[in-house]
């Protein structure tokens, strides 16, 4: 059998590399149209940092995978595909024409979005995008020759990789305001456990301007030289960044696969409405867990685990992909945010008869010096007695601890089990009360 792969992001390399290893005799073929593969997205802004090398980015190279049996096609572009007759048109510089395929699976990944800004062009040398590796090497590169000239730089968009990247252009010497359309950032999270982040804000001396759009890119000789706002006013910069969301890079699809808001709609195989073609990672839309709720996540770790998965499932092992529940983590500088399932708001208007329980969370015994609590709002059903959704923010062991709320909302363990869990506790590694007991002794009177 002969499998086609298309993209070689986290997704398309888990994939070709786990289903090769199950099934030796079988040819696949990955085509990446960039010079890179096995790259992962979510490490970049530190790479631009100095924090993060370059193999930290790249997890390994065309020649790494070729030697485990993959066939790895980098400057290699899909430019349309014939579902009939199970054919692709290659345009590369080693297969130029028709290539055919007994199995299909598009995981071609996202890109930036940019919406229509007068004067926005992706060809001005110093405004940027980062939805891939190549972005970052470029970002990095004029960065580097540039250093001297560079004072001021503008981040479009406040979520994950805008915040970050404020971060990292601050880091590298510059004056960073960031620019949100929305009222407020992580619009899930509520403005209690956010405060920390808007004053760290504050701390660094990032300008975050809110409710605040771009409405037009001034620039000069391919230059940009500015921003205007929707209030009229302009700001100025040597560098820019557009992070205001990501969407799937599917535009050379054939419109007979079934898309809805421009993601490849998938079942609980990774199947997609035409026979023998598959789809994984970001291009793809998941279910909110165990509902039809669809929901786009972008992230590295999902798109991993679908690859992972339909290569199982092609394999012969029968497994289901049944979707997600919305788990996040981010940093900026000492402040760790981290997120699982539903918001208050969010569980209230889905028709829950919801709460929350808010407490300090310590990751140490509070006498330690370097202790610090860290803010946690955990919701649950009050009728069901079961967590629906939680969130943190502090200084350490944010994630960990929401990974634990996971946990409970995936098997739906019921609040009054809790105390049966084994936590494990030592002054410097643990509090006495963890967070799930914490909810344990509110709710269950």
């Amino acid at each position: 059998m002969k499998i086609v792969v298309i993209g070689g992001g986290a997704a398309g390399m888990m994939f070709s590399t786990q289903y090769k290893k199950a099934n030796p005799n079988d040819e696949i073929f990955l085509f990446e149209k960039s010079s890179y593969v096995a790259w992962a997205g979510c490490p970049t802004p530190y790479f631009i940092a100095d924090e993060l090398k370059k193999s930290d980015v790249l997890h390994g190279t065309p020649e790494d995978f070729i030697k485990r049996g993959v066939n790895v096609k980098i400057h290699h572009e899909v430019k349309s595909i014939d579902f009939e007759n199970k054919t692709l048109e290659i345009k590369g510089n080693e297969i130029n024409g028709i290539f055919s395929y007994d199995k299909l699976v598009i995981a071609v990944g996202g890109k930036s979005f940019v919406p229509n800004i007068e004067g926005y062009s992706p060809n001005l040398e110093n405004v940027f995008t980062l939805s891939h590796a190549e972005s970052a090497f470029k970002i990095k590169e004029y960065l580097t020759q540039n250093k001297n000239k560079l004072k001021n730089a503008v981040v479009i968009g406040a979520g994950f990789v805008g915040i970050e990247m404020a971060e990292s252009f601050k880091k590298n010497g510059l004056n960073v305001t960031v620019i949100e359309k929305a009222k407020e950032i992580f619009p899930t999270v509520s403005e209690n456990l956010k405060e920390k982040i808007y004053k760290k804000f504050k701390e660094k001396d990032i300008n975050l301007k809110l409710n605040s759009g771009v409405t037009a890119v001034n620039s000069e000789n391919n230059v940009a030289k500015s921003v205007k706002l929707d209030s009229s006013e302009n700001i100025d910069f040597d560098i820019a960044l557009f992070s205001i969301g990501v969407t799937p890079n599917i535009d050379f699809l054939p419109k007979t696969l079934k898309t809805d808001s421009g993601k490849i709609v998938i079942n609980d195989k990774f199947e997609t409405n035409i026979d023998d073609v598959y789809a994984i990672g970001d291009c793809i839309f998941n279910k909110y867990y165990k509902t039809d709720r669809n929901l786009f996540e972008p992230l590295g770790d999902v798109a991993n685990k679908h690859g992972m998965m339909l290569a199982k499932y092609l394999s012969g092992q029968n497994i289901s992909w049944k979707g997600l529940i919305r788990s996040f983590a981010t940093s900026f500088y000492d402040i760790k945010l981290a997120q699982t399932g539903l918001s208050l708001k969010e569980a209230t208007e889905l028709g829950y008869n919801a709460d929350v329980v808010k407490m300090k969370a310590m990751y140490k015994n509070s006498g330690f010096a370097d202790s610090f609590p860290a803010s946690a709002e955990i919701v649950y059903d009050k009728d069901r007695k079961i967590v629906l959704g939680g969130a943190m923010v502090g200084f350490e062991a944010v994630a960990q601890f929401i990974d634990q709320i996971a946990i409970v909302i995936t098997f739906e363990i019921p609040i009054e089990k809790f105390i049966e869990i084994d936590f494990a506790y030592s002054p410097t590694n643990a509090s006495v009360w963890n967070p799930l007991l914490v909810v344990y002794r509110k709710v269950i009177k």
